[in-house]
């Protein structure tokens, strides 16, 4: 068996249907992520890739679109230590939108994090 790439190893670990989202919108985003990475590895700015999406439903699209730059901000910058700058120059995006999403990143952890640690305290011991 091959080693994954840290793409692959991301999601394979990390993918989880959101109980949100019906099976045909999670098939529908995991398609979306899927023709999103093939736009952007032949070398496509991110406008072009986001063009080649066919989302009916515009706000869908947007939360599709964020996940796809949350992911990639994770492997590429958090994972991998590559610079804003670069991934913003190589996708032709504005630097402080990525700088924006790492922001809020970092803020959502920090609120997961104090939403579990809350729940783990109201939790009664167990013996």
């Amino acid at each position: 068996m091959t080693n994954p790439t840290p793409g692959e190893d991301y999601h394979l670990r990390f993918h989880v249907a959101n109980p949100v989202f019906s099976e045909e919108q999670d098939r529908i985003h995991d398609q979306a992520m899927r023709t999103l990475e093939e736009s952007l590895t032949r070398g496509d700015s991110w406008s072009a890739a986001c063009g080649k999406l066919k989302v009916a439903d515009a706000g869908f699209k947007e939360i599709i679109l964020a996940d796809f730059l949350k992911v990639m901000l994770a492997e590429r910058h958090f994972q991998g230590g590559e610079r804003l700058k670069q991934i913003a120059r190589e996708l032709a995006i504005p630097l402080n939108q990525l700088v924006t999403l790492k922001e809020t990143m970092i803020r959502e952890v920090a609120e997961s994090t104090q939403r579990v640690y809350r729940l783990s305290q109201s939790q009664p011991a167990e013996n």
